[in-house]
């Protein structure tokens, strides 16, 4: 039976390019995300993350109709770069602290949960940021990404022993809805990275695709920089 492989965040495009790329890899891929319509091919169920007791039920009836939930990639995620950092009001920070970190937080502990329950392994990856690893003129959002890295690598060293390979990717300017909203700074900076220009939502969803396969079963605890050396 194909493992069954769940996205957050399957709207956008980094979301979007990861389920085809799993689907074209033989997972049976089911998208979340908090919009009505879906934007692709693969079963979908909408639901606001930050509602706790909606996620839940959410993946309890993604495992109910699908089975056991083996590969999360907890890919939602938000930004606003139009605020200051001395004008970010408390609601603000509140918010991106819950969607960034709290919400994958708690999808991998009801993930891992279960598999530990069943005896089986598992894949867990999530979106982190180059922000996160080097700073960000949007500073809230730096600061969640810094803590999704280091989420990562405690939650990877508690669940390695149950078989569950916990990783992070850390994407630099990509060309998405998101990415176009990036400060100026940021961008001239991607531009005379190593590679000297954005990546694609395609080379997002390969890394992610490599993460959750068998061809990367020693690899735990990791944040992988997709970047193009910036």
């Amino acid at each position: 039976m194909p493992k069954v492989a769940v996205i957050t965040g399957s709207n956008g495009m980094i979301g979007q390019a990861t389920c085809r790329k799993l689907m074209q890899s033989g997972f049976t891929v089911v998208g979340i995300d908090i919009g009505p319509e879906n934007k692709g091919n693969w079963p979908y169920y909408q639901c606001d993350l930050t509602d706790l007791d909606a996620m839940a039920a959410t993946l309890g009836a993604i495992e109910a109709e699908h089975g056991l939930i083996q590969i999360l990639y907890n890919n939602a995620g938000v930004f606003h770069p139009e605020t200051d950092w001395l004008e970010v009001p408390p609601e603000q920070f509140d918010a991106t602290i819950d969607a960034n970190v709290r919400v994958p937080f708690f999808a991998a502990q009801w993930v891992a949960k279960r598999l530990i329950a069943a005896g089986q392994g598992g894949s867990i990856v999530t979106t982190a940021s180059t922000a996160g690893l080097n700073g960000s003129t949007v500073v809230e959002y730096g600061a969640s990404k810094a803590a999704v890295v280091n989420m990562t690598k405690s939650l990877g060293r508690r669940l390695g022993k149950h078989g569950i390979r916990v990783n992070a990717i850390a994407p630099g300017l990509i060309n998405t809805a998101m990415g176009a909203r990036v400060p100026e700074v940021s961008k001239q900076r991607a531009l005379t990275s190593a590679l000297g220009r954005a990546g694609e939502p395609e080379e997002i969803a390969s890394v992610v695709d490599f993460l959750v396969s068998d061809a990367a079963s020693f690899v735990t605890c990791t944040t992988i920089e997709v970047s193009g050396g910036a």
